[in-house]
């Protein structure tokens, strides 16, 4: 299985830095800046067409930063020609590190949901953890 990591500007590549430093190096992991070179530099859907072309029948899982942004459109693109591919989106460290570690080994649905699931635990608010911790007399640190 294939994971692929698409966003406006250096998001996804500098995710996937972040991952490798944290869980190791990911042959299975790769990372494409879209309009690197400007708004009008659509190169990036091209490399991507031929990475996802290139796993034959492997599953690849893409994963965008925005829906609705115009690099996850593109990518909307690739669903009708790859049946094989999964479209993913909202990009976050705990997402992609779920998706190496755990979708890798089980290589499921669940194990994609799963990975949804921790990703969007991972987006919280601290003041308000805070706020509940020092209501029960605890400490969140």
């Amino acid at each position: 299985m294939k994971i692929i990591l698409v966003s406006h500007g250096k998001l996804a590549k500098g995710m996937k830095d972040t991952v490798e430093m944290i869980a190791g190096k990911q042959d299975n992991l790769e990372a494409f800046e879209a309009y690197g070179s400007g708004s009008e530099d659509e190169s990036f859907i091209t490399d991507v067409k031929q990475s996802v072309a290139a796993s034959k029948e492997d599953k690849v899982i893409v994963v965008t930063d925005v829906l609705g942004g115009s690099v996850n459109n593109e990518m909307i693109q690739l669903l009708k020609d790859h049946h094989n591919l999964t479209l993913l989106t909202g990009m976050n460290l705990p997402l992609i590190i779920t998706l190496v570690t755990t979708v890798n080994a089980q290589d499921s649905e669940d194990a994609i949901l799963e990975a949804i699931a921790e990703g969007q635990k991972g987006v919280l608010s601290v003041n308000k953890l805070m706020s509940e911790d020092d209501d029960d007399g605890g400490d969140l640190l």
